[in-house]
């Protein structure tokens, strides 16, 4: 019984993990809207995506493009968001609000499907390298130190 449940688990973890871009993947454009409304799109004049599922991983973004406001002007670079764990109500009120304050776009996933299959790990930033919409390299950073290297 016990190698039947793991049989079963080994299957449904790898098709979780299948779903998930791997390097060399063509990313699908995403068209998502940011804290103001406005659509905002990952295509094909987009060559660095940084994404974050976590509020860790959010607030590791947010400290580096403070301390180097200039990559806010790097029109390749994009910053996606998937707050679609949060609360509703939370989303609505706490974290709008707070978006709406930063100097930089932020592409909100309310629902979680249009990010589905971007790579994250637990409580960390990552960094989607593209190529005319095909990842060349994906980055997971813990501190602020590294992704803001990996930037420059």
């Amino acid at each position: 019984m016990r190698a039947i449940i793991f049989a079963l688990c080994s299957l449904l973890t790898t098709s979780v993990m299948a779903n998930t871009y791997q390097v060399g993947d063509q990313i699908a454009d995403i068209t998502l809207q940011d804290q103001h409304q406005v659509d905002y799109h990952v295509d094909s004049k987009t060559t660095r995506v940084l994404f974050s599922r976590s509020m860790d991983g959010g607030t590791l973004i947010q400290e580096a493009l403070e301390a180097e406001p200039e990559l806010v002007s790097d029109t390749g670079l994009m910053y996606v968001a998937d707050i679609s764990g949060m609360p509703s109500l939370i989303a609505r009120f706490v974290a709008l609000p707070q978006f709406k304050k930063f100097p930089y776009r932020v592409a909100l996933d309310n629902e979680g499907e249009q990010t589905k299959p971007l790579p994250a790990e637990k409580d960390q930033a990552t960094l989607i390298e593209l190529n005319n919409n095909q990842i060349t390299k994906i980055t997971f950073f813990a501190s602020t130190t590294d992704l803001l290297a990996a930037l420059k």
